[in-house]
């Protein structure tokens, strides 16, 4: 015999681990992390959304892009779009919650492959596709505590299907800050002010350039909001999100 029995059995277990991957959702085989059921139902079928800000709009035309809501309408953004994967509501949820607090880190680049998925349904790729990707970057004791930027795993993956570059050196958090999760949405748009700074290579970069900005979760979009504020005053010429989860309204 080649291997020996345990030797040999967790080569295989491994190998049809790799084949066979549970579906992030269901549980069930899959081959590449979610089953063709649950992507159908809960990924494959997203209602329209609002052109800049990526929240649902209901009871719009799903063939007609640009539409926006009423509050991108009233008050425009710095970012310019928002492409959303999913929404944040069970089973999807889950997939967020196990990634940041359980640290399941292999289920990021599925995260990322799913945002770039929710790309490809806009059928405008070329126009999608940012000159740089960065990630909303992790206060430093949430970092330390955490041991990783979950939105930085995600976008590794996203960029490389994006075929664009990654860089984690144009913005950076300046303070920490409470959890926007624990705290009231009139209080989130303070908790986030000045809390990010453009770093010094930033400024001789981004004149001109297309900024994507990766996010796992966007609920009131302060957050985004802030940073896109500061890379449109350095001279950056539009700002995509790209975020696995948004909200409902």
């Amino acid at each position: 015999m080649i291997f020996n029995y345990p030797h040999g059995f967790s080569v295989l277990t491994d190998l049809l681990r790799k084949v066979f991957r549970p579906c992030a959702l269901c549980h069930s085989s899959s081959s590449c992390g979610i089953c063709e059921h649950c992507y159908r139902q809960y990924l494959d079928n997203s209602p329209p959304r609002c052109f800049c800000c990526g929240q649902n709009l209901p009871g719009t035309d799903y063939e007609k892009n640009g539409l926006l809501c009423g509050n991108c309408l009233d008050k425009p953004h710095s970012f310019d779009e928002t492409i959303v994967a999913a929404a944040y509501e069970p089973p999807l949820d889950q997939v967020v919650h196990e990634l940041k607090f359980q640290s399941k880190l292999a289920l990021a680049p599925l995260m990322g492959k799913l945002i770039y998925q929710a790309a490809i349904r806009q059928k405008r790729l070329a126009e999608l596709r940012p000159d740089f990707i960065t990630a909303v970057p992790l206060g430093n004791s949430r970092l330390i505590e955490r041991g990783f930027n979950q939105s930085h795993e995600i976008a590794k993956t996203f960029a490389k299907w994006m075929n664009v570059p990654l860089r984690s050196d144009l913005i950076y958090r300046n303070r920490d800050t409470e959890k926007q999760s624990t705290i009231s949405f009139k209080e989130r748009k303070n908790n986030v002010q000045g809390a990010f700074s453009i770093t010094r290579i930033s400024h001789a970069i981004l004149k001109g350039t297309h900024i994507g900005l990766v996010d796992d979760v966007m609920t009131t979009g302060h957050t985004l909001e802030e940073i896109a504020h500061l890379l449109k005053n350095a001279g950056t010429r539009r700002v995509t999100n790209f975020v696995f989860a948004r909200t409902p309204a």
